[in-house]
């Protein structure tokens, strides 16, 4: 049987689902372009560091996940023996100094490029870079990488012949492993034979060239940090065994190259905080060691300090290579040992090749500007008296005045390349905003009905023709003469789209003030100041968890001081609600990470939610009315969920196998009851029970601490929310309401149904960051995954973890839409409030972005926006997953068929 054909209403959900797509992708577009333009250009001439390299080759050894503190700190000598020995007789040494996101990708792109993350890769994970840039890889005469597949093949993505990598298989990389130093020792064993092959090889021309590089990748230290945690045995284990192949592979290498020619760098990809995670802002991922010896290099006695981009540079100056033409480091000048007059030039080289990528970055913004104002009216002419200066310095021996000339005038540079990449900030900011607090409006009438339209439609025509047109043609020659690319046109022409739309939404925006007026003026202004007071701390729980606390207590109170809540709610429920909020309130004074397995919260947790469950099913089976055979399905939910834990304990307790067959079942056990959710009548109570105890046992195994408190006490809130809201639109017979009831929407708002929109998101928010924070990459454990994977699969292990984080919001959304069939309320209607509370939120956030200040600062700047912009689009998911899990339906025939047996 045919569908009928979408309705007008039907027509303007799509309507509105699909602009909100189109404009909330473009604000992100707009923001990356607006704050964090690709650093990265091309059109450099590549510029050498030196005509005369104090080494013939640079072996390059990272320990992924190691931080200083580890082998700086205290007990550095029983850790790291041979590398503390080193550090304190012949190397120059300190700590290198890496940004947000502490990530291995954006780590080996600082250290082998010179480049920080491209904001355009933030989506892209492992998989490529979205725009090339160049490496000390890409310029070496020959490199050999050795390591983990997903780092040594980052910098060959045209297969160069002179880049050769060795990596081993995906699946060695297990998180359960036991002994995770195997893929370090791989990686010795690897350089070994090949330096053995090398030296009895007599046709080797290419090995023994000058400037070449040997990168030696060795994950095994951030294994045993996400597994073990870097104050574990095994951690340490992991530092000593690499700490002592350290001198046999040095040993190995001075006996290829006997010459004596041959520099050594050790150091890290970013750290690994207490709890066996990175990606984020500590101390303890944020610092990183890097200890260099060998020829070329200083005897230092005291930490020289750098930043991680500044270990390119290092490696291209020790041997004589060019400069990588994207980065943006300054040569560590400290760390060489090399004649003043070698040290001058290369410094001089190093501003050249900067300076090369500053006149590149320049033109792109001069050449087609109708006006073009330049970077502290710094011409080119200037930077050739700059250089002319330098080289005068130079032959009058002044080095010590050249290397900090040299100093500043890159850093300089650098922060014009910076207001050239940001050069149409503030031209696209205020298109943006006001394109956004347009939609905002037209969210706002959106649903707003006319009986007429008040404005004659030739009054209408007039403006689009005589007013619009021009403006749109003008715009677009404007964009054309300075040859903005095509998203540009989109921003500037955003506005006045927005605007026009707005006009010719005229009649609404009357009808709508006529609403606000029937309201009245008090109540609209006390009730828009609550909103936006209370939207305002929920954005300030991006920075502050603990604001959220002041939310739920309003929250709390909402059932005394909001008439409908107050006149249809009974003590005990009374009593319920407050509890829930103000116990809720409580999560986010706790700590933002407890990774390790806690018994007694797990064993509280499930305890409750055995007991509250029980009672769920038992009030089921009370009705005659169900059919039974579907309600049966919810018990055999029960019985899954009851011994869920048992296998979770045999994982942590590690009575399970890392490669046992279990791990496969896990995966059946945990998506059974959720598959099973259809099999359920579609009765609301017993829809949304069967619901509740589905996901739960997928929970089960991926929660290690107190997760599982919070849930139950938010399962209990949306629970008492629903029973309540049912009461306020008179719903006696709640017990007999199906999700897929016949209603004829009231197209009418009210004033609750701005209060159902905010709780909703009150409740989304709570969700988000009752027991962590999104927006901190290391909130969130891949050990997480523990019962169901081990190897280091980064698309499973998130997928596993997003589905995690999402439990709490699907359970709210499918109690929204059960509270909106007993409000009789169109979708539209509560979309578009959610929207505009959400949007009015994402504002606040589009100008609290920064690219000025620490990496800390400009990260999570950058985080909270993104973060509300999935909001919206999780808004759609969201829906359409409420919709599917509360509408399928599986007929269930097995009584049909014992029968006929």
């Amino acid at each position: 049987m045919e569908s009928p054909p979408p309705g007008p209403r039907d027509r303007k959900v799509y309507y509105l689902v699909i602009s909100s797509l189109f404009v909330h992708l473009l604000i992100m577009s707009a923001a990356l372009d607006i704050y964090f333009s690709s650093p990265i250009d091309h059109g450099m001439t590549p510029v050498r560091s030196t005509d005369d390299p104090p080494a013939k080759r640079v072996v390059f050894i990272v320990a992924d996940g190691l931080r200083a503190e580890k082998i700086f700190g205290k007990g550095q000598a029983v850790k790291a023996p041979h590398l503390t020995k080193i550090r304190k007789m012949r190397a120059a040494w300190g700590t290198a100094y890496s940004r947000v996101p502490t990530e291995s990708r954006t780590g080996y792109a600082a250290l082998l490029a010179g480049v920080y993350e491209d904001p355009s890769a933030l989506l892209l994970g492992w998989r490529r870079y979205p725009v090339d840039f160049d490496s000390v890889i890409n310029q070496s005469t020959n490199s050999w990488s050795w390591g983990s597949p997903n780092v040594v093949r980052m910098f060959n993505k045209d297969n160069a012949s002179h880049v050769h990598s060795y990596s081993y298989n995906a699946s060695l990389q297990d998180f359960g492993q036991n002994n995770t130093t195997v893929l370090d020792i791989w990686v010795f064993d690897k350089v070994r034979a090949f330096i053995q092959e090398q030296i009895n090889c007599s046709d080797c021309v290419d090995f023994r060239q000058s400037g070449n590089i040997f990168f030696l990748h060795l994950f095994g230290l951030d294994t045993a940090g996400h597994k073990y945690k870097p104050d574990s045995l095994e951690y340490i284990n992991n530092i000593k065994t690499v700490d002592s192949y350290v001198p046999v592979i040095e040993e190995l290498f001075e006996k290829a190259f006997p010459d004596k020619s041959t520099a050594y760098i050790f150091t890290a990809d970013h750290g690994m905080t207490n709890w066996g995670t990175h990606g984020y802002r500590s101390h303890h991922e944020t610092k990183i060691p890097v200890i260099a010896w060998g020829a070329g290099i200083k005897t230092t006695e005291i930490p020289i300090d750098i930043r991680q981009i500044d270990v390119a540079p290092l490696i291209s100056a020790l041997i004589g290579i060019n400069f990588p033409t994207n980065s943006i480091g300054i040569l560590p000048y400290d760390y060489i040992s090399s004649p003043l007059e070698n040290v001058s030039n290369m410094m001089i080289a190093n501003v050249r090749q900067i300076m090369e990528t500053f006149i590149v970055k320049k033109h792109k913004r001069m050449d087609h500007a109708i006006h073009f104002v330049p970077y502290y009216q710094i011409t080119e002419k200037v930077l050739k008296t700059k250089l002319l200066h330098l080289e005068v310095l130079l032959k009058n021996n002044k080095h010590d005045v050249v290397r900090r000339e040299c100093e500043i005038i890159a850093k300089f540079l650098i922060k014009g390349m910076d207001y050239y990449d940001n050069y149409y900030q503030l031209p696209i900011l205020i298109a943006i905003t006001i394109g956004i607090v347009a939609w905002i409006l037209f969210v706002a009438t959106y649903n707003v009905p006319i009986r007429r339209n008040q404005v004659p439609k030739s009054i209408i025509k007039f403006i689009n023709i005589f007013l619009f047109a021009p403006t749109y043609l003008n715009a677009l020659f404007v964009m054309k003469l300075q040859a903005f690319p095509l998203t540009y046109y989109l921003y500037f022409l955003f506005p006045i789209c927005m605007i026009q739309v707005l006009i010719n939404r005229y009649p609404h925006i009357v009808t709508a003030m006529r609403y606000v007026k029937n309201f009245g003026l008090k109540n609209t202004v006390c009730s828009f100041i609550l909103y936006v007071g209370g939207l305002r701390l929920l954005v300030q729980g991006f920075r502050d968890r603990e604001a959220l606390c002041v939310v739920m207590y309003f929250m709390a109170a909402s059932v005394t001081f909001s008439t409908s809540l107050r006149n249809n709610t009974n003590k005990q429920q009374k009593m319920t609600w407050i509890f829930c909020c103000v116990m809720l309130s409580v999560f986010p004074f706790m700590p933002l990470v407890k990774t390790t397995f806690n018994i007694i919260a797990y064993l509280m947790g499930y305890a409750l939610w055995w007991l509250v469950v029980q009672k769920f099913v038992i009030k089921l089976l009370q009705y005659p009315f169900y059919e039974l055979e579907r309600v049966e399905v919810v018990d055999l939910q029960l019985t899954i969920l009851k011994v869920t834990p048992v296998y979770t304990f045999a994982v942590e307790m590690e009575l399970v196998a890392a490669d046992s067959f279990v791990k496969y079942l896990a995966w059946i056990w945990a998506f059974y009851p959720i598959v099973m959710i259809p099999c359920t009548t579609n009765h609301i109570l017993v829809r949304t029970t069967s619901i509740f105890i589905g996901f739960i046992p997928f929970y089960l195994m991926v929660t290690t601490n107190y997760e599982i408190l919070f849930l139950i006490i938010y399962v209990l809130l949306l629970y008492t929310w629903f029973m309540i809201e049912s009461k306020c639109y008179g719903y006696e017979t709640i017990y007999r309401t199906t999700f897929d009831e016949v209603v004829v929407p009231d197209r009418n708002q009210t004033r609750d149904d701005f209060r159902r929109a905010f709780f909703f998101i009150i409740l989304i928010f709570i969700g988000f960051f009752g027991t962590g924070n999104i927006a901190s990459l290391n909130s969130f454990d891949p050990t997480w995954a523990r019962c169901f994977l081990t190897d280091f699969t980064p698309l499973k292990t998130t997928g596993l973890i997003m589905l995690r984080i999402m439990i709490p919001f699907i359970f709210t959304s499918c109690v929204f839409k059960a509270i909106n069939i007993f409000r009789k309320g169109s979708t539209i209607i509560m979309f578009s409030i959610v929207l505009m509370f959400a949007d009015l939120m994402l504002l606040e956030l589009f100008f609290c972005i920064t690219n000025i200040g620490s990496w800390l600062e400009i990260g999570m700047s950058l985080s909270y926006f993104i973060i509300m912009e999935l909001f919206v689009l999780m808004l759609l998911i969201l829906y359409g997953l409420a919709y599917f899990l509360t509408t399928l339906s599986y007929t269930i025939k097995l009584n049909h068929y014992l029968s006929n047996l």
